[in-house]
């Protein structure tokens, strides 16, 4: 439980005045005093629920007050006192709502340098994988901290926004048989008579609050090699015992801060980079604290473990945090409407770095494959890239999939339009200019025009980032001209049953790629306007076949005209498209699908198409559409479904297995994960399903008879038609399971189960003595269509306790994300008890009232989408 501020009987004594409570700053603390500098104490025992602090502050006061507004939360304030002008007096504390601390003085303080002193103490939390906190690994505890965005108040009193970015010195009390590590090297070591040790880290370059981090415990240490141009020293650091499974995080790490250092054209830019690992985390997979990255258990494989897929997953996080170090640590962003700076940036260099290291990896496809995102930005209730921050809660939900996923999509759309080496410029000059500080959308923008002034990129790209949605470009090619042409039109795209008006516009990059009598080629035309008129460049005579996203980087729907679609001006392409333009364009026909809108039934059979492709990402990418279907088949229809996917996908799975080959390619290892389980549960296929389940009591006894890939989609196929044995066998697995991977794997095949009562002791396991709720969360917002009632009911039922339960992240309630749990239903019913059950207790969940809106659209457009798409796929299914 949190603790509230308290103010030690001796201040009260000081006839201090603490009665300004009207004044307090109701979202962001006022900018008449900053700091300049930190100088942090602190005595940290890993297994003690507390620990004590000192932090000095070196304050420039800008204006005259007697008040210095801090942030802090959950601290015990045991004393204080300000050295201003050559006079020291004693401070008072008053706490504020939305975790605000008043400092107070008797008398004024004048413009001018100031050093504040403050002694207290704090929560180290079991719960809690925010703040500090501590987590048991065998016999051994251990100290970590994380606190982006807001939870470094837990720790020291201080100025806990993005936009106050100054120097921090640490020094750390341990014990003394063990390590502690933070975001710079250590400076001086020192034993103490009560067998603790003292440890001062240098000072760092200018951070802010969030990036400050430590950690302490018994670790193993791996060294990389010198990491950079400036040979930089590297450690993995890993609990007791596990040095063995961080071998391809030590080995891989030289390689990503190089191809980072050779796109940025400076060297990594702290000076060192060591990678700690935290054994179980929360609402969040990696940390990127200045020189001191944090990531979750997936980091660590033991060899055994060691797969492909496993390694491009580990690459790809690694690199997301290593960029952050450039972009967001080096260059923070002033405020969290603009977290897209960071987390954006990341996401996109991650996948455009990755993919041109190891083009094997089919990174870009992947990304084009994905529908989640436009879908979620396709809600009324989705919020802007840069979206207002108006309240607490709207910090933590700014770290959404708008922000990295539509981010990143925009990111790349832009960069495509500019060019690479334009772009590339300007982030360089962007990073150049406001290295060691922060910066704004409108800083990045004016780099880019600053490098690209004739394409009117900047104005174009914010018209992305400060408006919800995206756009439907309807592309018609006009072959009676000379020359032919294409006439583009844009509207808002919108869901069946949106309540949203059509009226936005963008400024949209098209970018097209089409075939004519001289070959292939490819044009951009920046798109201003509802509707224009785009004369080719180099376009002989009309095309054989056109596609409106060239290079699949376009963040917008498109819509061709019937008679093109009929005619085969898009279908003739898709043989000579690239793979990620291909999968482009079977993501639109998903999106439209998906979205209730087009010739359905048309979308259905380009699934068929695609299905029988040469591409194993195509393939799996209709398989993904197929089941889609699922939830709008008739129950008198679900044997033709069923027959449907066996035409589609049984040949190929009976051929893959359950079990890779050697030498296989990650597409093909990524297609066994997919259809294999879909043609043996809603394929029916019973042969499978009999393989699944001896594999999976085979693998519950060894625990090394399967490929690691394979475990869940093993695990969860035996499941989905698995009997109160199978499932006492995966409960006792649990239970005795030490190594936390293994048991998340079993943990996540828990909802497959489709027999009711085993659902709902599922769902009850997470409030079983012995086990770790954490660990179930997932399952809270994972139920399929047959067990979501079931979940509705558990959640209805136990809101409290599990609000109480489980631990919340970036300042907000774990039961803020609850309304998320009935996100699946699709009628006008459950959306009115959903409403009901949440309305009155979303007071007290910041963060919770966008994911109830969110939800209950959700529900609105599903219902509209089912009276459209049920007659579609009942008609298809029966051959009509």
């Amino acid at each position: 439980m949190q603790r509230s501020l308290t103010v030690p009987t001796l201040l009260l004594a000081a006839c201090i005045s603490l009665d300004a409570q009207d004044n307090a700053p109701a979202l962001r603390l006022p900018d008449t005093v900053r700091p300049v500098r930190y100088s942090a104490s602190l005595r940290l025992v890993p297994g003690q629920n507390q620990f004590s602090g000192d932090i000095q502050i070196e304050l420039n006061i800008l204006k005259s007050t007697d008040t210095i507004w801090l942030n802090a939360k959950s601290l015990e304030l045991k004393g204080g006192s300000i050295s201003a002008g050559g006079t020291t007096l004693p401070v008072g504390f008053r706490s504020a709502p939305n975790d605000f601390l008043a400092v107070k003085t008797s008398s004024n303080l004048a413009p001018g340098r100031a050093v504040l002193d403050i002694s207290y103490t704090g929560e180290v939390s079991r719960t809690l994988t925010d703040g500090a906190f501590q987590q048991q690994q065998g016999n051994d505890w251990y100290i970590f901290s994380k606190f982006e965005p807001v939870t470094a108040r837990r720790v020291f009193p201080c100025f806990d926004e993005p936009g106050f970015k100054v120097p921090w010195q640490l020094t750390i009390n341990v014990p003394k048989a063990l390590k502690v590590f933070s975001n710079t090297p250590a400076e001086s070591e020192e034993a103490r008579n009560d067998n603790t040790k003292t440890v001062r880290f240098q000072q760092t370059r200018p951070l802010p609050s969030y990036l400050v981090a430590f950690a302490v415990g018994p670790f193993d240490v791996v060294p990389t090699a010198p990491i950079g141009r400036n040979h930089r020293p590297g450690n993995i650091i890993v609990p007791r015992g596990r040095a063995s499974e961080a071998a391809y995080a030590a080995s891989v790490t030289p390689k990503l801060i190089g191809l980072l250092e050779n796109y940025f054209g400076t060297p990594y830019p702290y000076e060192k980079l060591d990678q700690v690992v935290v054994p179980l985390t929360t609402a969040w997979g990696a940390m990127e604290n200045a020189g001191l990255i944090a990531y979750g258990d997936f980091l660590l494989s033991p060899p055994r473990q060691e797969t492909q897929l496993r390694q491009r997953g580990q690459a790809a996080v690694m690199e997301h945090e290593m960029s952050h170090q450039w972009f967001g640590d080096l260059v923070t962003t002033a405020w969290w409407d603009d977290i897209w700076l960071n987390e954006a940036f990341a996401s996109w260099l991650e996948s455009k770095l990755l993919n041109e290291w190891k083009p094997d990896w089919n990174i870009k496809s992947d990304a084009a494959r994905s529908i989640n995102v436009m879908r979620a930005d396709s809600l009324t209730t989705a919020r802007r890239i840069r979206q207002p921050i108006e309240a607490p809660g709207d910090i933590a939900n700014a770290f959404d999939g708008i922000t990295y996923g539509k981010g990143e999509a925009v990111i790349g759309m832009f960069e495509n339009y500019v060019g690479p080496e334009a772009f590339q410029k300007a982030v360089r000059l962007y990073l150049e200019q406001h290295q060691w500080g922060n910066a704004t959308a409108s800083d990045l923008l004016s780099a880019i025009d600053q490098v690209s002034p004739q394409s009117g990129a900047g104005a174009a790209f914010s018209t992305f980032l400060n408006q919800v949605g995206f756009p439907l470009v309807t592309a018609t090619v006009r072959c009676a001209g000379n020359p032919s042409q294409v006439q583009l039109t844009q509207t808002r795209f919108l869901p069946v049953g949106s309540p949203a008006t059509p009226g936005q516009l963008w400024q949209v990059p098209v970018c097209a790629v089409w075939n004519d009598a001289a070959g292939a080629h490819r044009d951009c035309k920046l798109l201003t306007k509802a509707s224009d008129t785009w004369t080719l460049n180099g376009l002989r005579g009309c095309p054989t076949w056109f596609s409106a996203d060239s290079s699949a980087t376009g963040y917008y729907a498109v819509s061709y005209e019937p008679a093109a679609v009929a005619g085969n001006l898009v279908r003739n392409g898709l043989p000579n498209l690239q793979p990620a333009e291909a999968a482009a364009t079977l993501r639109n026909i998903q999106l439209m699908f998906s979205s209730g809108l087009g010739d359905l039934h048309q979308d259905l059979g380009f699934a068929q198409h695609f299905s029988r492709s040469t591409d194993a990402g195509l393939v799996r990418q209709s398989a993904g559409l197929v089941e889609s279907v699922s939830s709008f088949v008739p129950d008198n229809l679900h044997a033709e479904y069923a027959a449907w996917i066996r035409s589609l996908y049984q040949a190929s799975a009976h051929e893959l297995g359950w079990n890779p080959k050697p030498g296989e390619s990650p597409e093909i290892r990524q297609l066994r994960i997919e259809i294999v389980p879909l043609v043996a549960t809603r394929g029916e296929d019973s042969e499978l399903q009999g393989q699944a389940a001896g594999l999976a009591h085979t693998w519950l006894k060894e625990r090394t008879s399967l490929d690691p890939d394979m475990v869940v989609p093993v695990l969860s196929t035996a499941a989905w038609n698995g009997n109160r044995a199978f499932f006492e066998e995966l409960v006792n697995a649990i239970r005795q399971t030490k190594v936390r991977r293994e048991r998340q794997w079993i943990i996540a095949a828990l909802p497959a189960f489709r027999d009711p009562t085993l659902a709902q002791a599922a769902l009850d396991l997470i409030f079983e003595p012995g086990v770790d709720p954490r660990e179930f969360e997932r399952n809270l917002l994972a139920a399929s269509d047959e067990n979501r009632e079931i979940l509705w009911k558990f959640v209805q039922q136990n809101f409290d306790r599990l609000n109480n339960t489980l631990p919340g992240a970036r300042g907000i309630p774990f039961g803020a994300n609850l309304p998320l749990a009935a996100a699946g239903f699709c009628d006008a019913s459950h959306r009115e008890q959903v409403d009901a059950f949440f309305q009155p207790r979303i007071a007290n969940l910041p963060g919770g009232a966008r994911n109830l809106a969110n939800t209950l659209e959700r529900i609105e457009l599903c219902a509209a989408r089912a009276g459209v798409v049920q007659p579609a796929a009942a008609s298809f299914m029966q051959g009509k």
